[in-house]
């Protein structure tokens, strides 16, 4: 087993031993460090960038004997201690063009006519990503919403401040917000959907004898009918009741 120190830094120099195992040479990686360990004919190598540049890639690369290949791509050593934010239709408020480093705060806009979606700041941390995520910039239009069964819906647009307007087939009503806004690339409401409409069944009579039924049935046709109200009603039944006393005891 053999190991070796190799630096790459701008232009790759290879530090490599003159004697011993016939190992393969490691892919170069400018601005780094790489550490390797060679054990019969086997190499792993371990690639640290230099101070002022992040790895992005594979950290650790191994190559087998047997495959007679690398596992992995070479990784690359960006500069700065985290990639430099980009920005679709939007850019980065700042005045440094410098690396970024860690712990830096940068500030996002978007270009016009554009909504900034996520958080209009970021910032560099120890791990080379940037917490809270990077932002992207949309154009505000909200993707057109789930058309309900058994009914439809208009719209002129699907762009931001505009309304969807919903319907349902006949015998059939909505249930939810029948008309929809879009608000920065998002509806204000979930689509509604469609139910079957009940069709109310008419109040039945809940006495045991038909006759009765029907009897209380005329008699409120009959009272709706002479227009009567309930003041005169009742003083009518008032002067029937004392007549029927009066026929019962004669």
């Amino acid at each position: 087993m053999k190991s070796w120190l190799i630096s790459c830094i701008l232009v790759t120099e290879w530090l490599l031993p003159t004697s011993g195992e016939d190992c393969p040479s490691p892919p170069p990686v400018n601005n780094s460090i790489l550490v390797g360990t060679c054990m019969e004919g086997n190499v792993l190598g371990t690639y640290i960038c230099i101070k002022g540049y992040h790895l992005v890639g594979k950290k650790e690369l191994l190559y087998n004997n047997t495959s007679l290949e690398w596992d992995s791509p070479a990784p690359i050593c960006h500069l700065g201690h985290c990639p430099i934010p980009v920005l679709v239709n939007g850019h980065m408020n700042s005045s440094n063009l410098e690396p970024v480093s860690e712990g830096e705060v940068v500030t996002f806009e978007c270009d016009t006519d554009y909504i900034l979606k996520g958080s209009n700041w970021s910032q560099c941390q120890k791990n080379n990503m940037w917490i809270p995520p990077l932002p992207i910039c949309s154009t505000g239009q909200c993707p057109p919403p789930r058309k309900p069964k058994l009914g439809h819906f208009k719209a002129r647009d699907f762009n931001s401040g505009s309304n969807v307007t919903f319907y349902c087939n006949d015998g059939y009503q909505l249930i939810g917000a029948q008309s929809l806004q879009c608000m920065d690339g998002e509806w204000s409401h979930e689509p509604p959907i469609c139910e079957k409409m009940e069709v109310k069944k008419e109040a039945s009579c809940v006495f045991q004898e038909n006759n009765i039924c029907e009897t209380v049935q005329r008699w409120i046709q009959y009272q709706k009918a002479s227009g009567q109200t309930l003041e005169e009603l009742k003083y009518s039944l008032e002067i029937k009741k004392l007549q029927l006393e009066k026929i019962k005891f004669s």
